[in-house]
């Protein structure tokens, strides 16, 4: 399907290096490339910690914010009216999914995911290789489209 949006249109994949957990490449580096990659670590190391901060305050404000949801009477009357709604809208939705072609519906959608998931690491993985012989950080399509090859890089705790 060709659409007008341009969001309809990405193709979600995330590029890996070979590297493992923990390994660096061995790359020679001159002085100044040296200082040039320790100044830029101290930048990472930096807005490292100010996200942090922002996290910290974000939350702390957030809390602020429901606070003040939570002290209003009428606003706790409503919510656990709501709550108790929901409850029965809950209990209805169980009794349906119990039903054997509904239940095979669910077990299909979660198969297709599945699948899509997997197919999207391998393309990840195509796309590096793609990449690495090729130089280019674009492909086109089978119908003409040209995708821009995008790698993301993120952090994680170990």
């Amino acid at each position: 399907m060709v659409t007008d949006d341009p969001q309809e249109d990405i193709v979600e994949a995330e590029v890996t290096s070979d590297t493992q957990d923990g390994e660096s490449l061995d790359i020679p580096v001159s002085g100044d490339q040296a200082q040039g990659l320790l100044s830029l670590e101290e930048l990472i190391k930096n807005h490292i910690e100010s996200i942090e901060k922002l996290k910290l305050e974000v939350k702390q404000q957030r809390e602020m914010y429901e606070d003040s949801f939570n002290s209003n009477p009428t606003y706790r009357e409503h919510d656990e009216k709501v709550k108790e709604v929901s409850k029965g809208k809950n209990s209805v939705r169980q009794e349906i999914s119990k039903q054997p072609s509904v239940s095979m519906l669910a077990q299909k959608i979660k198969d297709l995911r599945f699948d899509m998931n997997e197919k999207s690491k391998t393309l990840s993985d195509l796309l590096q290789d793609y990449i690495e012989q090729t130089g280019a950080t674009s492909i086109e399509t089978r119908d003409g489209k040209v995708l821009e090859i995008i790698r993301t890089s993120k952090l994680v705790k170990r």
